[in-house]
């Protein structure tokens, strides 16, 4: 769960919930460690390793890639093997950048003294947020619908199809094909819609967080009045993004490998998608743009104001008066410091916190599993001017 000790308050975004607390009662994982090697292994050869030992005994695992034998269908592989595994890898790498983002709110001297109660209570509402049923139920609720919905969608493959079986009374879900609808399938949407809720708690912790009193300076040497950290937070959803591509990347699989779409197609699809994921980690950073948008021009027009006051006080001192709105004096011994730097560095600050070294390696992992597919059928020269424009090279 998430934690908040006095000292060193925390945000542990995949502790908390009845599916953590199940782990916990099975010695899946403990209040330490999140175990994900063995965790991974586990839910993998649950939701892709027993549907392969039950397509074995049918004879339907292996095959010609026409008779869509289990071992060559992509989407299963996307999804109950790759996709689930790296869920589960994720965690960690997310629930470290999150929470190092955290607590560089409290060392890294951001916060004003009277807000400081404010952000441990912020952190104190994200624990409850992460520790409610209801929002597990609704995942799980979803995840059990998207299994309905699959049940119809595999009754319309092709009979020589692994998840069909064909008797004298006709066509009917294998055995296989039942698991991986209940277990395998609801258990991969489980885990990922469990991910996005918990995305949506920190989402909703960086909007109290930019609500609260900053000691934010627009001239820091980062660019970002002190908040670059808060932009990088992406990179540690690397392997997450890697999972989620997968599965997109794999319902393209089918019409790539009979040359059915072309490059332009392609290229527009993995436009798109790379549009959603930067979507998915841009606008939990809203709230800090619009305060890092209000400082910036609070900071010119404050800079501004101070440069006219120098340049006027610098004319007196060369020529002995203003050359309009006269009247003013300068006071010996009371000299206006230039604002001139200040001013330059203040235009320079971005409140865009999502940077090009954040957007590159997001950007590659969204991408990754499209070009490994692409691979199969069009050529790297039809790829490579594609790939050089999304990754903004």
């Amino acid at each position: 769960m998430a934690l908040d000790q006095d000292n060193d308050p925390a945000f542990l975004v995949f502790r908390g919930g009845p599916f953590y607390n199940l782990q916990l009662k099975t010695h899946l994982l403990d209040g330490i460690d999140l175990k994900p090697l063995p965790r991974a292994l586990i839910f993998m050869a649950i939701a892709w390793g027993i549907p392969l030992l039950l397509t074995l005994v049918a004879g339907t695992a292996f095959g010609m890639l026409e008779a869509r034998p289990y071992l060559l269908d992509p989407g299963t592989f996307a999804r109950f093997f790759l996709a689930i595994g790296l869920f589960i890898f994720a965690e960690t790498q997310i629930e470290n950048h999150l929470s190092d983002a955290v607590r560089y709110f409290f060392t890294g001297h951001l916060l004003d003294e009277k807000s400081l109660v404010y952000a441990k209570a912020a952190i104190r509402k994200a624990s409850e947020r992460l520790d409610a049923r209801l929002g597990e139920i609704i995942c799980l609720t979803l995840a059990i619908l998207a299994s309905i919905f699959l049940i119809s969608n595999m009754q319309e493959q092709a009979s020589s199809s692994w998840a069909m079986t064909i008797n004298d009374e006709g066509r009917s879900l294998s055995l296989a094909a039942w698991w991986s609808i209940v277990i395998s399938n609801t258990l991969f949407w489980f885990l990922l819609l469990r991910a996005v809720l918990r995305h949506i708690v920190w989402a909703l912790l960086l909007r109290d967080f930019s609500r609260l009193g900053t000691r934010l300076v627009a001239t820091h040497p980062d660019g970002h009045a002190g908040l670059s950290f808060v932009g990088r937070y992406p990179n540690g959803y690397i392997l997450f993004t890697i999972a989620v591509s997968s599965v997109v990347a794999g319902t393209l699989t089918h019409q790539v490998l009979h040359g059915t779409v072309t490059a332009t197609a392609f290229g527009s699809v993995m436009g798109l998608w790379l549009a959603v994921i930067l979507a998915y980690f841009g606008v939990p950073l809203i709230g800090f743009a619009r305060v890092l948008g209000k400082l910036k021009r609070q900071t010119l027009l404050a800079a501004s104001a101070r440069a006219t006051d120098y340049q006027r006080q610098s004319e007196r001192n060369t020529l002995g008066k203003n050359v309009v709105g006269g009247g003013e004096k300068t006071i010996k011994g009371d000299e206006i410091p230039d604002p001139g730097k200040l001013y330059d560095a203040a235009k320079k600050l971005s409140p865009m916190l999502v940077t090009r070294s954040t957007l590159v390696p997001v950007s590659a992992a969204a991408l990754l599993p499209f070009v490994a597919i692409g691979l199969t059928q069009l050529p790297m020269k039809e790829l490579a001017p594609i790939l050089k424009r999304l990754l903004l090279l």
